[in-house]
């Protein structure tokens, strides 16, 4: 294979490997050169010629428009350059797309597709699909089935009325929206401290960040307007998935799809100061708050969040506390002993004054999976650790992170970082000998001052003139 790494050399390279990976074996041989005549004389290659590449290029999506149809990227990468009328731009254009469509399918398989979904979305869609049976796709679902489609039928509300428009659609828009993508994409995956919170959003699999993200992105935002939005917005979602999370409200794209709608076309476009103070008034105005968390515990559908929060909590605690802390390695399942979440109390109710704390069995058993009855760490730990009566556990976790070192006394003398945290954010934190239905209830409380701080609306304003 050559050194070119274009779409089209790409895609020959690998259609020529299938040829070669499904060609038959008994074909192979003595028989080759009859198949070469037959494949000769039955198989025939019509020229179409044109009298100028803007025209191939209406014949290319006339002609690919009908029968096996190519995918709506190719499709919409040959009606936007048909649109183009000088050569020399069309050609910069075609090349521009086909190497960003490649840089897009290196990051996941549609790629291309998925992006442009996005940004469609994100910068146009006006109209979405009422909840009710039968009822009309609108932009918002269109742009999901045949973006291609529906871009030629809204051209005029795009603003693609002329040659230069097309040209701009490309070689600004696409080649801006497109880069953007790939950084959000990076940094959902790799964890960047200043982007954090498109880390976190990712981990908990919110996949709308990406189209609430580039809503708010102008196409003549500089660098740094680009850089605060991108902080601003993700910051809010986390927001946003976290206090619904508390007040056991799903995310699932079918329960909220209307909901990202809304907030997609309320922060469309704005600058940075009006889109501060519509991401704090949303969240300020939500019917839920942090203080669900009174109430927050383990169940089946809090169970895919709790290794999330429990490290964001451990993470915190450490970063503000001067330890070298890693959250990406708290929740990185592929690692060798990965954390696991830990339930404080072992599921014994002999153990510990639980017989007197609770009437039955089954009460202390939902009471065990409490929020402040949890923390995290490695398996192999966890495992070790679990029937163990809580005067055992507590020694042992003095030599764990710091979440669960602040349960041993040990972790208040010679300290001086974490007690200057402790200090300067008033958190309650205190170690305990014993740790019974009471001393739960109080952790608990503590959880939701840590969470409160970690998730606070005014980040927001800190993002924004940062």
């Amino acid at each position: 294979m050559t050194n070119e790494q274009s779409e089209s050399v790409i895609n020959l390279y690998n259609r020529y490997k299938d040829i070669e990976r499904i060609f038959p074996d008994e074909l192979k041989g003595d028989p080759l050169p009859v198949f070469i005549e037959w494949l000769i004389d039955n198989v025939s290659l019509v020229q179409i010629r044109t009298d100028s590449e803007q025209d191939a290029h209406k014949v290319f999506v006339t002609m690919n428009d009908r029968g096996l149809r190519l995918t709506p990227t190719e499709m919409l990468k040959g009606y936007l350059l048909s649109m183009i009328d000088d050569n020399t731009i069309r050609n910069k254009a075609n090349d521009l797309w086909k190497s960003k469509v490649v840089q897009l399918k290196d990051i996941e398989k549609d790629g291309d597709a998925d992006f442009i979904k996005n940004w469609l979305r994100a910068q146009y869609a006006e109209t979405i699909r009422e909840g009710k049976k039968d009822a009309e796709n609108k932009d918002f679902d269109n742009i999901g089935t045949t973006f291609h489609k529906w871009v030629q039928e809204n051209r005029s509300a795009i603003g693609l009325n002329s040659s230069i428009d097309f040209e701009n659609f490309i070689l600004k828009k696409f080649q801006m929206y497109s880069d953007i993508y790939i950084r959000l994409k990076d940094y959902s995956r790799n964890f960047n401290k200043d982007y954090e919170y498109v880390f976190y959003n990712a981990d908990r699999g919110f996949t709308l960040q990406y189209q609430i993200i580039l809503s708010a992105i102008r196409s003549d935002d500089t660098r740094d307007i680009i850089d605060k939005k991108i902080k601003m917005v993700s910051c809010f979602i986390d927001q946003f998935i976290s206090i619904r999370i508390f007040n056991f409200k799903t995310v699932d794209y079918s329960s909220i799809r209307y909901t990202v709608f809304n907030i997609t076309k309320m922060i469309r476009n704005k600058d940075i100061k009006e889109l501060a103070e519509i991401l704090k008034r949303y969240i300020n105005n939500m019917e839920l708050t942090l203080e669900g968390i009174d109430g927050f515990y383990l169940n089946q559908f809090t169970r895919r969040y709790m290794l999330h929060i429990l490290s964001r909590m451990t993470y915190y605690v450490e970063e503000q506390s001067g330890i070298n802390s890693n959250f990406a390695d708290y929740v990185n399942r592929e690692q060798k002993n990965p954390y696991d979440i830990e339930h404080i109390w072992a599921d014994d109710y002999t153990q510990g004054n639980h017989q007197n704390d609770f009437f039955t069995e089954e009460e202390f058993r939902q009471f065990r999976n409490m929020f402040g009855g949890l923390l995290i760490l490695p398996k192999d730990k966890n495992r070790s650790f679990q029937d163990m009566e809580y005067s055992k556990k507590v020694v042992k976790y003095d030599s764990e992170n710091l979440l669960a070192r602040t349960l041993n006394q040990n972790c208040y003398n010679n300290n001086p970082l974490f007690l200057c945290f402790m200090n300067n954010t008033q958190l309650p934190f205190k170690p305990y000998a014993q740790f019974n239905k009471a001393e739960l209830i109080e952790r608990q409380s503590l959880y939701k001052e840590i969470c409160k701080k970690i998730w606070d609306v005014n980040k927001i304003d800190v993002l924004a003139n940062s």
